[in-house]
């Protein structure tokens, strides 16, 4: 058992920083988070990657915003996208397939990802996705009909921010995005009444996602929020409160 270097919290696989040495927890891994005094060159080292290590990207420029990925990141995606819609599928026991479901399911966790990576390298950010080992198998567990709860945390976008305020706006951009989702599908079911078990679904899915994602625990979105802003972190914990509630009503 290691301790945290910021917070004394005792840790079997310590996060050891590769700047000053220390070793840290889950919350404090991150340079940003433990005030490293090695900030300027994690920050150019960052830099760095973003502009020299791109020969295996494919690059989409859109005004000032440049998309990279590498066969790495979609290898990573492409494996908990699976994982996830099984776990959609086990939600009926595996006992039939709707694309529609399935749909409304893996884009509540797709777009979730997507939207954090898009805003890290808008602010110019090295920015991809990782599947954890202890993720998907917690996933792959969750994907079995008889577990009564289902948990999806196959993997994060790991991002290279020095800067506080924009780490937590990329953090807050994740369940942003399906609340916005999960309150569009709400409007929709009341118009289009043949696709509103769809549609209900669909606000199910990305309430939940919303709402456990914003949990102020180890490195879910909602430990960062609260760090840079606790009013942003309650007002938006309301909300996925909210729809999370409304949406089985």
């Amino acid at each position: 058992m290691v301790d945290c270097y910021i917070c004394g919290a005792s840790e079997n696989i310590p996060f050891n920083c590769s700047y000053c040495q220390n070793s840290f927890c889950n919350i404090h891994r991150n340079p940003v988070n433990h005030s490293c005094p090695f900030l300027n060159a994690y920050d150019a080292k960052r830099k760095k990657m973003l502009l020299d290590g791109n020969r295996n990207y494919k690059t989409i420029s859109a005004r000032t915003l440049k998309i990279k990925s590498s066969k790495t990141e979609l290898l990573h995606l492409a494996v908990a996208t699976l994982l996830v819609m099984a776990v959609g599928l086990s939600l009926n026991g595996y006992r039939y397939f709707s694309w529609q479901f399935i749909a409304m399911f893996v884009s509540a966790f797709l777009v979730h990802e997507l939207a954090h990576k898009f805003l890290a390298q808008y602010y110019e950010s090295w920015a991809e996705f990782r599947a954890y080992m202890w993720g998907l198998v917690i996933t792959a567990i969750s994907a079995l009909p008889m577990m009564p709860f289902k948990f999806i945390a196959p993997g994060a976008v790991m991002i290279g921010l020095s800067d506080r305020s924009k780490f937590g706006r990329v953090a807050l951009i994740g369940p942003l995005t399906n609340l916005a989702m999960g309150f569009s599908f709400l409007l929709l079911s009341l118009f289009f009444n043949s696709y509103s078990p769809y549609f209900a679904a669909g606000a199910s899915f990305n309430g939940w996602i919303a709402l456990f994602n914003l949990m102020p625990i180890g490195v879910l979105d909602g430990q960062k929020i609260l760090d840079w802003n606790k009013v942003v972190w309650g007002i938006t914990m309301a909300a996925a409160s909210g729809l999370f509630i409304i949406s089985y009503l």
